[in-house]
């Protein structure tokens, strides 16, 4: 079994796992107990069960329950909220977002490319980030044609030769050598913070049926709303801002088709529409709106309640 616990904030037993890593303020928390294939009773299991877990819910009670299911289950933090500020000091901490972002980046899920194009400010910027990655292994010699295809998303390593990825790299590694692997992976951070999906949470959608936008494409959760991203080129299509998502549900699969539906209901009180997804994470896309409309709402409540000498600093 696996379980993976999503969160900004999570009490760990008597400590809250916020302060422990030093990410300040607990925000909105979650988690999802997922249970993959295993055994029980001889029966294998199929599909997901996904539960959230409440902020104040304790880690050990959880863990106890789901070893009376199953006593070969594994715990995942991971983060799905990212509306604190990056902090840096903390070595676990940079570590485990460090490996959460990663395959996102390699996927190339967090760069737009505009029009298929690169410029040449990106090109130095994917090569700086080739280098921060190589150095954050503790690498300190120039990175391999093998090794940088590895760091650079694949659409983009495509975009020039590479021998000329090779050299761009060697620039760069002469600036991040003197860095410790920490730092590296956390001048990585801060690089790819600025990316416009930064944060999101992805999901593959194989249809649907709005016609604002075409699928299969791939849609991007974060605080500022739904982003329905071309599957190839990452360009925006669509946006559903997240104030405007009324509801969410899942929908079991139709006769003939292998994976469920979600509809969205969105709009404002007066308009509204429903947009049908199809999609293999379709719980999980439930659960990860839900947690930022719960953010969402904590803001809004933060700016209602705050003096105004501290709503300004929000």
């Amino acid at each position: 079994m696996l379980m993976i616990v999503e969160s900004e904030g999570i009490i760990m037993g008597r400590q809250s796992f916020s302060t422990s890593y030093s990410i300040v303020g607990r925000g909105a928390a979650g988690a999802y107990l997922q249970q993959s294939t295993g055994e029980r009773r001889g029966t294998p299991w199929t599909g997901q069960n996904v539960r959230p877990l409440n902020k104040n819910e304790y880690i050990l009670d959880v863990a106890t329950e789901a070893e009376s299911v199953d006593s070969g289950y594994s715990v995942w933090f991971r983060r799905v909220v990212w509306t604190q500020p990056l902090r840096f000091e903390n070595e676990l901490c940079v570590a485990m977002q460090y490996n959460q972002i990663l395959p996102d980046y390699r996927k190339g899920l967090l760069n737009v490319l505009s029009h298929g194009k690169v410029s040449n400010q990106q090109f130095h910027q994917i090569s700086k980030l080739a280098a921060l990655q190589h150095r954050a292994k503790d690498i300190n010699y120039t990175p391999s044609i093998h090794e940088l295809s590895e760091y650079i998303p694949a659409p983009l390593f495509k975009k020039q030769p590479p021998q000329q990825w090779v050299t761009m790299a060697m620039q760069h590694m002469q600036q991040v050598q003197p860095l410790s692997p920490h730092q590296a992976r956390a001048q990585f951070l801060g690089l790819v913070s600025a990316f416009p999906m930064f944060g999101s949470s992805f999901f593959y959608i194989h249809s649907s049926s709005s016609t604002t936008f075409y699928a299969p494409c791939i849609l991007a959760v974060n605080p500022r709303g739904l982003h329905f991203l071309h599957k190839n080129t990452h360009e925006l299509m669509a946006a559903v801002p997240i104030v405007e998502v009324q509801s969410s549900r899942t929908q079991r699969p139709s006769a003939g088709t292998s994976y469920p539906y979600v509809d969205l209901t969105v709009g404002d009180m007066n308009t509204q529409r429903v947009i049908q997804l199809q999609l293999e994470q379709g719980l999980e896309l439930c659960r990860v709106i839900a947690m930022q409309v719960e953010n969402m709402m904590s803001v809004r409540e933060k700016r209602h309640t705050l003096p105004p000498s501290e709503i300004t600093m929000l």
